[in-house]
């Protein structure tokens, strides 16, 4: 038998110092769609509320990883078709045939764009 000289007992007060504990009582149908989100956020349910509640607390969204995974790929995109057009603005440089303010507009849209993507999702949360 190992002997354990009070550690764990004075870890254990100095824990409780920094950490509150609380219980709360939720509907079994709420958690139930907790534990669901659980897995595809890939954390336990109590990590899980705390950090909802935290984004509470900041004033900002809890974004969902299918979301956050949705946006990066909208974003990629919507910058792969932005080089593309940079390449054909290069391009068409060489043979002097787009006017600066041309390629200015298109990359202006596309920055738009991008922004109407992450606007639309953001609502799509706030439903």
């Amino acid at each position: 038998m190992v002997k354990d000289n009070g550690y764990h007992k004075k870890y254990r007060e100095d824990y409780k110092s920094k950490v509150k504990y609380i219980t709360i009582a939720i509907p079994l149908e709420m958690y139930e769609e907790l534990e669901k989100l659980s897995v595809t956020e890939k954390v336990k349910v109590s990590p899980l509320i705390r950090k909802m509640a935290l984004a509470y607390m900041r004033e900002q969204t809890f974004v969902p990883k299918t979301i956050t995974e949705q946006l990066r790929e909208f974003t990629l995109l919507i910058r792969s078709v932005a080089n593309n057009i940079n390449q054909m603005a290069h391009h068409s440089n060489t043979l002097r045939l787009m006017t600066q303010d041309g390629e200015n507009s298109l990359l202006m849209e596309l920055k738009k764009l991008e922004d109407l993507v992450k606007e639309h999702t953001m609502k799509q949360l706030t439903k």
